[in-house]
């Protein structure tokens, strides 16, 4: 009785565990599969801590960006940008933004991943959507090389897993 409510407090630990920065959903699926945890629910539990922050720091950059370009508007300013530049822009959408959501998760951080794409001004839709799918196949690999690594190697945990 009491280990099936502390089993539930768990997933919520676990939710929070990945909404922490620099903590990504990989790790805490990971740790939490090596503690027995049901897989499944662990990587639900995960991702959802992970995604919502990284929706945070997106919806949060495009308001700034949108502040800022209100006042410059205010201000009179204009910001004219070169064709080189706007290349590059596309160009960054359009291969480095796919790129970014895959590398993102395991080398910087979702969320830091989230950040640099706003800095670019990526579109909101698309750093959500790649940032998304990008987290979503790290979470799901995580999960899958954990349960089955841990049972490859003989390696048990005191859960249902």
């Amino acid at each position: 009785m009491i280990t099936e409510y502390l089993k539930e407090w768990t997933y919520l630990a676990v939710f929070f565990l990945a909404a922490l920065p620099w903590l990504e959903s990989a790790v805490v699926v990971t740790l939490g599969i090596a503690f027995g945890l049901n897989p499944v629910a662990v990587s639900i539990a995960a991702f959802l801590g992970n995604w919502l922050v990284m929706l945070l720091v997106v919806f949060a950059f495009d308001r700034y960006q949108q502040w800022r370009a209100k006042r410059r508007r205010g201000r009179g300013e204009t910001k004219k940008e070169g064709k080189s530049r706007e290349l590059a822009h596309r160009i960054f959408v359009k291969y480095g933004l796919p790129g970014l959501a895959i590398v993102g998760p395991l080398l910087i951080g979702t969320e830091i991943a989230a950040a640099f794409a706003m800095m670019f001004k990526a579109p909101r839709r698309a750093v959500t959507f790649w940032l998304t799918a990008g987290l979503l196949v790290t979470t799901v690999l995580a999960a899958v090389a954990a349960y089955y690594g841990f049972d490859f190697l003989g390696i048990t945990s005191g859960g249902d897993a």
